[in-house]
């Protein structure tokens, strides 16, 4: 399908069932999305030169920001998640403060994602018990101005999205299937039947084995999920072939078909999706090869054809000043605005990282 792929690439494809996704849209001739801007959140410190998976949420006229800091190299030593508010929309922020953190470097904390719920602003944290080992969930409630800590559950997975309302009330979270204390390798969603985030959550695998058609296999394949109807779409990171990937459900995540390529060109990274208030999906990552340009889609009210498609970001930021590579992308609607906010390496460094974010108008 694409020019980048090798003989084993298109092997891979055609084991495969196929679809398209883009109408009328050409990922090679992507115009700059109109208006965007672009302001920093948090960057590197001699505390902490590595940052990670951040999250975003809005609540009560407040923007929420989350991530995962290292003092030098990714999930290695200390690792706390840190969160930080901006009260203007993005273009400041307040000194981040630690949520979760263990001086003593035997639980990693990664990563952080938001859930509102019946009015109220949740925070869901991992444990791991080294890189990518997971160990367990935390749950935080916003009171007041402080996030505390009101559940903790053992259920193995590693978190991917924010929490979203299934058309029946179910809580759901993408997620990636993992054996207690072991890797994930499986995606998956996270599911909270009763609908209240202190209930009881369990994860549901997308598939019993991580081996794929051609002994092609996940390697970390992170999903993010577009729901319409009783229909999910999960777009799932692809590592081991340079294949887009997605899979679907039509009982809302009960059974789930087996992988579909597709025409997206998304590269090794992190994606992330959802839907606009006005019913319109979206979705966003790298575009092949690397994680230099950082690109979203647009389809219809309630369709998954995307007929719009546009770059966030492309290697250096006059704007900013700084930037090679921006990835792992999260993203809030409020007041008619998205608020995209993703990794940034200010140079070519992968171990020297921060966060922006850039605001899109609807």
């Amino acid at each position: 399908m694409f020019g980048f792929y090798d003989e084993r690439d298109r092997e891979f494809e055609a084991a495969l069932e196929k679809r398209t996704l883009l109408d009328g849209v050409d990922p090679e001739k992507l115009p700059k999305y109109p208006g965007a801007r672009t302001f920093s959140v948090s960057f590197p410190t001699k505390e902490f030169s590595f940052l990670h998976e951040a999250a975003i949420a809005a609540f009560g006229g407040t923007l929420y920001a989350s991530w995962y800091n290292n003092p030098e190299r990714e999930l290695r030593g200390y690792t706390p998640v840190r969160l930080s508010r901006s009260l203007d929309g993005g273009k400041t922020w307040t000194e981040p403060e630690t949520v979760a953190g263990d001086p003593e470097e035997k639980l990693l904390f990664c990563p952080p994602v938001f859930g509102t719920v019946n009015g109220k602003l949740y925070l869901f944290i991992n444990e791991m018990v080294g890189p990518d080992i997971m160990h367990g969930m935390r749950i935080y409630l916003l009171e007041g101005e402080k996030f505390v800590f009101v559940k903790r559950t053992d259920v193995p997975h590693k978190l991917n999205a924010n929490v979203v309302t299934l058309p029946d009330g179910r809580l759901t979270v993408p997620c990636r299937y993992a054996e207690p204390d072991a890797l994930p390798y499986i995606p998956a969603l996270l599911f909270c039947d009763g609908g209240d985030p202190l209930g009881e959550w369990r994860v549901a695998k997308t598939r019993e084995t991580r081996l794929l058609p051609g002994q092609v296999r996940y390697e970390c394949p992170e999903p993010a999920v577009i729901i319409v109807k009783n229909r999910i779409t999960m777009f799932v990171r692809d590592d081991h072939r340079r294949v887009p990937l997605l899979c679907v459900s039509d009982d809302l995540g009960e059974s789930w078909s087996e992988p579909v390529a597709h025409d997206i060109p998304f590269s090794d990274s992190k994606i992330y999706a959802g839907t606009l208030s006005d019913g319109r999906n979206y979705v966003i990552g790298n575009l092949y090869p690397g994680r230099k340009k950082l690109a979203i889609f647009f389809s219809g009210k309630e369709k998954m054809k995307f007929t719009e498609g546009f770059i966030l970001q492309d290697g250096y930021s006059e704007e900013l000043g700084f930037g090679e590579k921006w990835h792992y992308p999260a993203a809030i609607e409020k007041d008619g605005k998205l608020y995209v906010i993703c990794t940034v390496n200010p140079g070519e460094n992968d171990l020297v990282g921060g966060a922006a974010l850039t605001v899109l108008d609807l």
